[in-house]
């Protein structure tokens, strides 16, 4: 069932799709930080509540009938982010004029001023598709010291806000995943912060319902990056910005920390948390020396130094210093792998990613240790990055 609340009154230059399940509160933040945007008058927020059983639609309405942001409040009835947004980006497509760039955005993550005005420049530069920067909100790591401090020993500070990385104090040389590696490998595209040309949209066939195995068990949640995954194997550009930076709610790392800690793919979606008390976030402080490092550092191995190289592995080339003599190993392997498939689908690449970091992941991380170590007793004079 469709309703739209606000009439598209005007052609807008930037849609915008927001999946809301649930969202009462975290959605009219969300909104009121699009209506800041000093792009707000070329934008159009489709709204997509799907399975709600709170008042996320009845506030949606009523904050559309006050502001000059063009809102649209379409109702779908599977409770599925990814089915939410394919909705709200086909209603996008299906206009006469559509925009010329599609966002993806998220009900309980707030944009500063100047976000879309980022994307949209990105855009103009060249880029098809733009990641950009986000983080969880920084009242994790205030209310949360043991973790943020076992993570800046064991981790680094990758996923800090730049703000909070200052904050703290903290000598990012000491560290071993920091943001350089975005700098370094791109950024992942995040459903809940990315921008894609109309033009490029449609050639990639959209947002699709896909699954990690061929028996269509498991679907693929983290939608934005299969998209990635497509324009890159096409050779659309990705770029990356790293400023202004999106934060998202803490909510469900606070609430469901043997999932999102875990190795596995994430198999949930939309869920019915709403606000998380402070006892949670001091309970989940307390486990901070229960959680399993080591399989955290393997993630960050997977998503962001083997995940990148699948779909360009020239970074293989350009980064050899993160892998050392597995750089060579790691080259031979990918492009063995792809010329045995034209243009692999997504849970293809997905597995490989697995297998690679099963059979080699420790073996990365070991030789990145090694490296980020040279770096830091090189002069700064010679550290080009």
């Amino acid at each position: 069932m469709v309703e739209e609340v606000v009439k598209r009154d005007r052609r807008s230059a930037i849609g915008i799709v927001i999946p809301a399940r649930n969202e009462s509160g975290f959605v009219i933040r969300t909104l009121h930080t699009l209506a800041a945007q000093d792009v707000r008058d070329r934008c159009e927020v489709v709204v997509v509540e799907n399975g709600s059983d709170d008042d996320t639609a009845s506030q949606v309405a009523e904050f559309a009938a006050q502001t000059r942001l063009q809102v649209t409040l379409l109702r779908l009835d599977p409770a599925s982010a990814v089915a939410a947004r394919i909705h709200g980006m086909d209603y996008l497509m299906g206009q006469a004029e559509p925009p010329a760039m599609l966002v993806s955005a998220d009900a309980d993550t707030t944009y500063p001023a100047g976000w879309l005005s980022a994307l949209e420049d990105a855009v103009a530069a060249g880029a098809d598709v733009v990641a950009s920067a986000g983080y969880m909100d920084p009242v994790l790591w205030s209310w949360c010291p043991t973790l943020t401090s076992r993570y800046v020993e064991r981790i680094g500070t990758i996923f800090f806000d730049p703000d909070t990385t200052k904050s703290l104090g903290v000598d990012e040389s000491t560290c071993l995943f920091t943001p350089q590696v975005y700098e370094d490998f791109g950024r992942p595209v995040c459903a809940p912060g990315f921008g894609i040309t109309a033009v490029c949209y449609r050639r990639l066939g959209g947002f699709r319902r896909e699954h990690y195995d061929a028996g269509a068990t498991r679907e693929i949640l983290i939608a934005g990056l299969p998209l990635m995954f497509r324009a890159e194997l096409n050779a659309f550009r990705v770029a990356y910005v790293r400023a202004p930076w999106w934060q998202t709610s803490p909510r469900r790392l606070v609430s469901e920390p043997e999932i999102q800690l875990g190795r596995t793919l994430q198999d949930t979606d939309m869920f019915p948390y709403r606000e998380v008390a402070p006892e949670a976030y001091i309970k989940f402080d307390q486990a901070a020396d229960d959680i399993n490092y080591q399989d955290l550092l393997l993630n960050c191995v997977r998503d962001y130094l083997l995940t990148p190289c699948l779909t360009r592995p020239q970074l293989l080339r350009r980064n050899a210093a993160y892998f050392g003599r597995l750089a060579g190993e790691l080259h031979q392997t990918i492009n063995r792998w792809h010329a045995e498939r034209f243009l692999p689908e997504p849970r293809h690449l997905f597995d490989l990613a697995t297998d690679l970091t099963e059979t080699h992941g420790s073996r990365v991380l070991e030789t990145f240790a090694e490296y980020r170590g040279r770096r830091r007793e090189q002069p700064a004079s010679l550290l080009h990055n």
